[in-house]
């Protein structure tokens, strides 16, 4: 009988424009962190995001998914990433990293960020898209503002 090992444990989920590695030293810069998105109409692209992934307690290899889907799992997914950590000490500390680019979200809501582990939901972020409202047209005769 062959038993499951325990799932890795996520230090933190973290949605944000770039992720920048340091070449010489490893370290990672989160540029632009973020759980909201403002769109002028729907559906609307978003050029690129990235998802930052630190775990610990990991034994040997894991293998994760992390996709994005609607609140309500209506559709299929918008995206999804795969990427695999090998840890051969469990108190180390991982980062994963995953970039996403020319995703298109078909309507305003909120939207979930989910990070897999072996088919085990691991943790979720929240992601809200909101409709911006349109700007109100200036009286006759007046100036517009610069935009």
């Amino acid at each position: 009988m062959t038993t499951k090992k325990p799932p890795p444990e996520v230090l933190a989920l973290i949605i944000c424009d770039q992720i920048i590695t340091d070449r010489l030293t490893g370290k990672q810069s989160l540029i632009g962190m973020f759980s909201t998105v403002h769109a002028r109409r729907f559906p609307a692209s978003h050029p690129q995001l990235c998802v930052h992934v630190m775990l610990t307690s990991g034994r040997g290899k894991n293998n994760f998914v992390i996709r994005m889907v609607d609140s309500n799992d209506d559709r299929p997914p918008i995206v999804e990433g795969r990427g695999a950590v090998e840890f051969k000490d469990p108190r180390a500390v991982a980062n994963l990293a995953l970039q996403f680019h020319g995703l298109t979200f078909p309507e305003p809501g909120s939207y979930r960020v989910q990070l897999y582990c072996e088919d085990e939901l691991l943790r979720e972020a929240r992601l809200d898209l909101v409709q911006l409202k349109p700007r109100p047209k200036p009286p006759e005769g007046e100036a517009k503002p610069p935009e």
